[in-house]
């Protein structure tokens, strides 16, 4: 029982940020009543390189408060993370290379206690708890390490280190991840509370142990969010409204997610408002603007030297070149659109009528919720 492992015991409750759309309110009351015998609790907030003075992380650290004053907390603090800030500690490198250096506020803890909403994820395998300690509290230089290996051909959604399928292990991004939970925790009690949700419903919950726990959410997602579809010419692709389609970068996860979908040489109708526009301030350079130049530049523009986010410019481009369109219904305006090789269009069932004038058998498969499927090809 969780009450009795934090029993007069330092511990840290890593909350996922608001890029999550998860039901933060529900896994922060159902945890926050457990650490009452707790010595005292470090609540932190874990956005990895994502922006850190958002209004939604202002929300949830209002909604860690409030779940630790209606539980009676007595000693607890609450930090949003930053990768840049200076204040970090360093454990070392992982077999890899990857320094992990860890905001200070986490280090050293007895129990650390993740929350975590799992999906599949298009180069970590699948997101879960692990995601909550290598990106969510390192510095910006062990993310930058980590993300690197985001170019691997064996760094996609669908494998990972904890799989029950132990022919769908090898995954070094998110192998990587897991030596650091490792590294960070060392002799510390490592729980999680993880959830798989559907809007505002949770799908599936489990805590305990991590490994345990998320090779169980796998298999759950392996059942429920995995699809295995006859490639065809066209393609409707949604991530799922905001958050998931808050900008172009985080928009981008749900075309990585089914691209498999799509025949080459197919087009893909692309629905993402982007309200915040086409990246996080810090992403603007390593994503967006090294995507808009020609596309066989942005493939060999990414040599020795990896920069944090250029993966994600890398990706697009794979995927542009071996389409002839993707077609984009969104808030961004028309220039900045067109600049990244996407055609913004104004009306999306004027192009599914073209699509239909052109081949009336025209096969078009329809993906909502993307950011959250995994979907294979025949």
């Amino acid at each position: 029982h969780l009450e009795d492992l934090v029993k007069g015991r330092s511990v840290c409750v890593l909350v996922e940020d608001h890029t999550r759309d998860e039901p933060h309110w529900d896994l922060l009351n159902a945890i926050s009543p457990r650490l009452r015998d707790a010595n005292r609790v470090q609540f932190i907030v874990t956005t990895g390189s994502h922006e850190v003075e958002h209004p939604g992380n202002h929300e949830i650290v209002s909604l860690i408060k409030r779940a630790a004053e209606d539980a009676g907390l007595r000693n607890y603090r609450v930090k949003i993370h930053d990768c840049q800030d200076p204040d970090l500690v360093d454990f070392g490198k992982t077999s890899r290379g990857t320094p992990i250096v860890v905001s200070a506020a986490a280090a050293n803890h007895d129990v650390y206690v993740a929350l975590a909403d799992m999906k599949a994820h298009y180069f970590a395998g699948y997101s879960n708890a692990l995601k909550d300690f290598l990106p969510g509290i390192c510095a910006f230089e062990s993310i930058e390490a980590n993300h690197a290996m985001a170019l691997d051909e064996n760094s996609t959604f669908g494998k990972h280190p904890y799989h029950p399928d132990p022919d769908r292990r090898n995954n070094p991004l998110a192998d990587d991840m897991r030596e650091a939970l490792e590294i960070i925790t060392k002799e510390a009690t490592v729980f999680t509370l993880s959830v798989i949700s559907a809007g505002d419903k949770i799908v599936w919950t489990d805590a305990g142990q991590l490994e345990p726990v998320i090779s169980r959410g796998i298999e759950v997602l392996d059942e429920t969010a995995s699809f295995t579809v006859k490639q065809v010419p066209r393609i409707v692709v949604s991530p799922g409204g905001y958050p998931q389609d808050k900008s172009l970068y985080h928009a981008q996860r749900g075309l990585e997610l089914t691209k498999n979908a799509v025949k080459d040489g197919g087009e893909v109708l692309f629905l993402a408002e982007c309200r915040d526009g086409v990246a996080p301030e810090t992403a603007i350079k390593n994503f967006y603007d090294k995507l808009t130049a020609p596309i066989q530049e942005v493939l060999q523009s990414i040599g020795e030297q990896y920069h944090l986010y250029e993966h994600k410019a890398y990706k697009f481009a794979d995927l542009l070149l071996r389409l002839s369109s993707i077609k984009m219904y969104t808030e961004l305006d028309e220039d900045t659109v067109q600049r990244a090789h996407l055609e913004k269009i104004a009306d999306p069932q004027k192009v599914i009528e073209e699509w239909i004038q052109d081949d009336p058998d025209v096969q078009i498969l329809i993906l909502d919720k993307a950011n959250k499927l995994a979907v294979y090809s025949e």
